[in-house]
């Protein structure tokens, strides 16, 4: 089934559509939320996956084959869903106030800040980088997609797709090391 027919049934009968759209895009869903959320909580894997299904069945008045395929349009609702859990989930521990430092736990506080300087000096030099690369980047990185998935979906060849890989993994590096990444 294309994406026009599995949209269509959706909206025309969402029971249908939605299975559908499970049966084919179930697995993958589950795969990307697992890698955001972990795999600790099993009801919470349900759950966003079940969220993610209902929000494209919500959202299929906004796909837009134009704009891309009906995979792609659901690993971002994936990618959104599994956030929103993970924040959730970081938002229902509660911190330790500083005067409990007291206590004798070990926090090291200058790797939690390198850490969030890391991430934005991460963020910043994938955003700079050229297309198709900064697009292959974030497709295998962020997303998940094997390299002939990649391939596939930007036209290349896959011996292509690790090259470029490997040339931005190099540039990255460069990047990194010259802006002064705190390793």
């Amino acid at each position: 089934m294309n994406d026009d027919k599995l949209i269509k049934l959706i909206k025309n009968n969402p029971s249908k559509g939605l299975s559908a759209a499970i049966e084919h895009y179930g697995p993958l869903v589950k795969t990307i939320v697992v890698r955001i959320i972990g795999y600790e909580n099993q009801q919470d894997v349900e759950e966003s996956v079940s969220d993610v299904f209902v929000e494209l069945w919500k959202s299929a008045d906004n796909f837009s084959p134009e704009k891309g395929n009906l995979k792609n349009y659901i690993i971002s609702i994936a990618r959104h869903v599994g956030i929103n859990t993970y924040r959730r989930k970081l938002s229902k521990h509660e911190l330790i106030p500083l005067e409990e430092n007291d206590l004798e736990i070990d926090l090291d506080l200058e790797n939690e800040v390198s850490k969030t300087i890391n991430k934005d000096i991460i963020k910043d030099t994938i955003d700079n980088l050229p297309q198709p690369d900064k697009d292959i980047f974030i497709r295998r990185y962020y997303l998940f997609e094997s390299v002939k998935e990649i391939a596939s979906s930007l036209n290349l060849n896959p011996k292509a797709v690790e090259n470029k890989l490997y040339r931005g993994k190099t540039r990255l590096r460069t990047a990194l090391m010259d802006k002064g990444i705190i390793l």
